[in-house]
């Protein structure tokens, strides 16, 4: 005798699929961070460029020197690399 899953239990796992996928969202978009935590203080802004590391801002500007100089303008940056033109 096999017995027919409810209507009932098919709600409860639809709610607990609805569940772990929200949550993953939530997590994926907070760690999508395309810079390492800095350690720059924004006092000693701006900084000292040794080596060119291009990053885009949310501005459209590129900031030659990496995520620390997007830092110090307070820009989010959106992209690893130079802004396209």
């Amino acid at each position: 005798m096999s017995r027919k899953p409810s209507t009932s239990h098919f709600l409860l796992l639809l709610i607990i699929i609805i569940t772990v996928a929200v949550s993953a969202a939530r997590t994926s978009a907070q760690s999508t961070s395309l810079c390492p935590s800095s350690s720059v203080n924004p006092e000693f802004c701006p900084i000292n460029c040794f080596r060119p590391d291009p990053v885009c801002g949310a501005d459209n500007v590129t900031y030659t020197c990496g995520c620390d100089d997007a830092l110090c303008a307070g820009v989010r940056v959106v992209k690893l690399g130079p802004c396209d033109a």
